[in-house]
């Protein structure tokens, strides 16, 4: 488990989806979100900008726990909100 103080940041695949909204969970406007993004695509992408990813292949988003689509824990190299952007510009 991931704590406040450690240099990582969590990544869920849920954050890129366009066919979820803001409420619902992604965090990244309709412009850089795309259909159906995965752990491994996101890994790719935070390989390319040098963020040290990490998958957590088990793991589910809080509000569907059903759904073990895993999550990616990144290096805190600058704001989340930023990594987010770039990365969602190599999915």
């Amino acid at each position: 488990m991931v704590s406040r103080g450690e240099d990582k940041y969590v990544i869920w695949p849920i954050y890129f989806d366009n066919s979820i909204s803001r409420i619902q969970g992604r965090k990244v406007s309709k412009k850089y979100a795309v259909d159906k993004p995965t752990v491994e695509s996101i890994i790719k992408a935070a390989k390319s900008l040098g963020l040290n990813p990490t998958l957590e292949k088990d793991r589910a988003f809080p509000s569907r726990h059903w759904r073990k689509e895993g999550r990616v824990l990144v290096d805190k190299k600058e704001s989340k909100r930023k990594l987010l952007v770039k990365i969602a510009n190599r999915l």
